[in-house]
């Protein structure tokens, strides 16, 4: 009995700390669909101080959740009168696109490395990798900043990209996810003639499809939020991601912020919608908690 209600408590308790997580994303999705006039109706920005002491303060707070009358005027907006959204939305896929990528080979390599051959230093080296990783992304804008004014690609995104690209963190969890792996697959291989490509590409590769897609999904979803990278990196405007100048461009009209916020989490959410069982399933093996 007391296990059935220990599970109970555990069940309402993820139930409304989930609720209490959507639902942010829930007002934003149906407020989108909001008229200017009834966005404008609920949602004040001219809040002073006042305004509190006369004790107003709720018509600030109040918000509705449905709205009165569909309307698709602020995708519109967004979509095709503001140019400038599309831009920067392809500014952050021009980003996130090579990151995930070039994260994904450069991990798949160098965890290979660290997994299957047997080298000198190695477990040093993997500890110095996992000692960057930990550090604090304030930590490593400098250095980056240096490095990256030594090669000449300050105000350019490859500055952003490249940094993305040889993190350690995705050496680190696909290496953990190929330790799973039995040392005797690739004992057959060799035995059997196959190069290190061929062990790579036939025994280390079909089992690692769990670990792929949440390496991929990590790193997707983490430089399409990127703020504080380009915020330092790109000075120019035209370079910049939407992730940074999200809020601007709206312009104060709250009404093309919602519809503006939909339409750019729609990505990371159909991507983790469609992989989340993969992610689970790479996270577990990977050991991380």
């Amino acid at each position: 009995m007391s296990r059935r209600i220990a599970f109970n408590f555990k069940l309402v308790l993820l139930a409304v700390t989930g609720i209490v997580f959507l639902f942010p994303l829930v007002v934003t999705f149906t407020n989108s669909f909001m008229s200017e006039q009834e966005i404008t109706l609920f949602y004040r920005t001219d809040l002073s101080y006042f305004d509190v002491l006369e004790g107003i303060e709720q018509r600030f707070i109040s918000f509705r959740l449905i709205p009165r009358d569909f309307s698709f005027a602020q995708y519109r907006m967004v979509l095709i009168d503001r140019p400038m959204f599309l831009m920067l939305l392809v500014n952050s896929v021009r980003i996130t696109a090579p990151v995930t990528i070039g994260s994904l080979i450069i991990s798949l390599l160098t965890a290979y490395g660290f997994t299957c051959w047997k080298w000198k230093h190695k477990e040093i080296l993997f500890f110095i990798y996992i000692v960057v990783m930990l550090m604090p992304l304030q930590a490593v804008l400098v250095p980056n900043f240096i490095v990256a004014d030594w090669l000449g690609i300050t105000d350019n995104q490859w500055a952003v990209i490249l940094p993305g690209i040889f993190a350690p963190f995705g050496t680190f969890l696909l290496r953990q996810s190929m330790k799973g792996i039995p040392a005797e697959c690739y004992e057959a291989a060799r035995i059997d003639g196959a190069g290190e490509l061929r062990v790579f590409l036939y025994v280390v590769m079909p089992q690692m499809k769990s670990g792929i897609a949440a390496l991929t999904m990590l790193v997707f979803i983490e430089y399409w939020n990127v703020v504080e990278q380009a915020v330092v990196f790109l000075r120019d405007f035209d370079l910049q991601p939407l992730s940074v100048f999200l809020s601007r461009i709206a312009d104060g009209r709250a009404g093309l912020i919602f519809a503006a916020s939909t339409v750019y989490m729609l990505f990371p959410f159909v991507w983790l919608f469609l992989g989340q069982e993969h992610l689970e399933k790479g996270i577990e093996l990977s050991g991380i908690k």
